[in-house]
């Protein structure tokens, strides 16, 4: 991929997250849509990333700014069968990793309440551990075991 379509990939993913953000934050005025947003960011960066280490052909996120409700994509080709179930995990796990990372440094400097930040870690282990992510992760593993 050259330079410019990288330049342009990127931008596109920077404005849907900024797009996301300045969305939910006009309709709810609550700094905690920043932590949602970011928690989404880093969602997707972690599918990105390990998909990146397993040299797959994977594209920079876009996000689908809906009102209350964020989603993510990361396109995912040429991924060997091996891969998939780490790449799909991944989001999972870094996002898992910063909302607890923003729980611990909470109680250091008390910005949210801990309820909102438990929801945030519930929904997250919800909606993608038992949701689309997770199933892809046990399809993976199930299709790896059959095989």
């Amino acid at each position: 991929m050259s330079i410019g379509k990288k330049f342009k990939s990127f931008t596109v993913s920077f404005c849907t997250i900024g797009a996301l953000a300045a969305i939910n934050y006009t309709l709810i005025h609550n700094p905690l849509v920043f932590v949602f947003t970011m928690m989404l960011l880093v969602h997707e960066l972690g599918h990105y990333f390990i998909a990146k280490l397993a040299k797959a052909d994977v594209s920079y996120p876009i996000f689908i700014p809906l009102p209350f409700i964020g989603i993510g994509i990361t396109r995912v080709r040429n991924l060997l069968p091996k891969h998939r179930a780490s790449v799909a995990i991944a989001g999972v796990l870094f996002s898992t990793l910063f909302i607890l990372n923003v729980i611990f440094n909470n109680f250091i400097y008390n910005l949210f309440t801990i309820s909102s930040l438990s929801v945030l870690l519930f929904l997250e282990l919800f909606f993608n551990y038992f949701g689309s992510d997770g199933n892809r992760y046990r399809q993976s593993k199930l299709s790896l075991l059959s095989s």
